[in-house]
């Protein structure tokens, strides 16, 4: 262990990385699912076929929100640009110009005037339906706003015609909803995230960690020295991944501190509780990369083993995506994964404040899985040097 800590501290490129490589994969994955209202100068067409006053109402009340939705001084919700025709607007769409486009077609205001409802169509680019699930959302958010609006002034002018003080709230939406969350502030996807990522880097640290170690020494000629020195195969391995380990736990604290920093991810429950997690989890990962590197013969072909096993965990295993989210057969594949009960117990332990009795069940799984692992792996290693 004292060896690879050594050959780790004078690797100055390989001591960056331990910090680089979390601060990097944090941002990107912290402005790829950034937190709150991400719906910032949305570019929208506006293609009005009426030119009535009721459109044109509907248009000045459209900009109004549109500006009290925005959540920061400088930018607004959506940002409107003018067409002539629908095809215009479509052909927009289709460079790329405008992401959709609010319609307002012939005879709207009319409707309006007559107490008829105002068609508004909101045309979509539905070939990518990320951003068409966005505009959907904008625009049923414009729509339900403005219809409030609407509603709140004909229940006022209703009242003062019948000579009566109304609450138009009462009448337009009686049933009001309050929103209490279990975690203190607002809503942070990062929250979600943080939790998962950090077991998960620990995860790739110590699966990539293993068979890179143990097969460039095999390659170099190093690994032989070891073997021949009076010294238990156990010990060799122990040794090799007590190192990866620590560095491993340190690599998922800088994960933390970068999360709690740059985030505002919170940490409700007990730190020392946090740390036990990162360093089961990691635990429970040790015997799959030492059963990897057992049975390649060579660096790259362990990369590849790990690789394979890797990725699906990463997607299945409720780090990124909630498990809920899934099909069936998937959440039943979750289950046999033990990343999906490590990010688990640490998402409890950071957000809910979360106690042992808590997450027991998850303790437990880690345990029981990173032994069975090791009871497999170690004999295959031990025939693995002998071949």
């Amino acid at each position: 262990m004292i060896k690879d800590m050594i050959e780790f501290k004078r690797n100055r490129f390989e001591v960056a990385g331990l910090i680089a490589f979390p601060l990097i994969f944090l941002l990107l994955f912290g402005f790829i699912f950034p937190s709150g209202n991400t719906h910032e100068n949305v570019q929208m067409g506006l293609v009005n076929l009426d030119q009535g006053a009721g459109s044109n109402e509907f248009i000045t009340q459209m900009e109004t929100m549109n500006k009290q939705l925005a959540t920061t001084k400088n930018s607004s919700y959506m940002s409107f640009n003018n067409y002539s025709s629908v095809d215009a607007a479509k052909t927009a769409i289709n460079k790329g110009t405008i992401n959709g486009a609010f319609v307002i077609p012939p005879g709207f205001s009319s409707n309006v005037t007559n107490g008829q409802p105002g068609n508004v169509i909101v045309i979509v680019d539905n070939s990518n339906p990320t951003v068409a699930g966005t505009i959907e959302q904008v625009s049923s958010s414009t729509i339900g706003g403005l219809n409030g609006i609407k509603a709140n002034t004909n229940v006022l002018k209703l009242g003062s015609e019948a000579n009566q003080q109304i609450n138009p709230q009462a009448i337009i939406a009686p049933y009001v909803q309050n929103i209490e969350t279990t975690i203190p502030g607002e809503s942070n996807y990062f929250n979600f995230l943080a939790p998962g990522l950090i077991v998960m880097i620990g995860m790739m640290y110590i699966m990539n960690g293993v068979p890179e170690t143990i097969s460039k020494e095999k390659e170099k000629g190093t690994f032989d020295g070891m073997l021949s020195a009076p010294i238990h195969h156990i010990s060799i391995i122990l040794g090799k991944t007590m190192g990866l380990t620590i560095r491993g736990v340190v690599q998922c604290l800088f994960v933390l501190i970068f999360a709690v920093l740059l985030f505002g991810v919170t940490v409700q429950g007990n730190l020392l509780l946090v740390f036990f997690m990162i360093i089961l989890g990691i635990f429970s990962f040790i015997g799959i990369g030492i059963m990897a590197v057992s049975l390649a013969e060579d660096q790259a072909t362990a990369a590849m083993i790990m690789d394979f096993i890797m990725f699906p965990m990463i997607f299945l295993a409720g780090v990124i995506f909630p498990v809920q989210q899934m099909p069936w057969f998937m959440q039943d594949i979750s289950k046999v994964i033990p990343l999906t009960y490590a990010g688990d117990a640490m998402r409890k332990i950071m957000l809910l404040n979360a106690n042992v009795a808590d997450i027991s069940t998850d303790i437990i799984i880690l345990i029981a899985f990173g032994v069975i692992t090791m009871l497999i792996a170690l004999p295959l290693f031990r025939r693995g040097m002998k071949d």
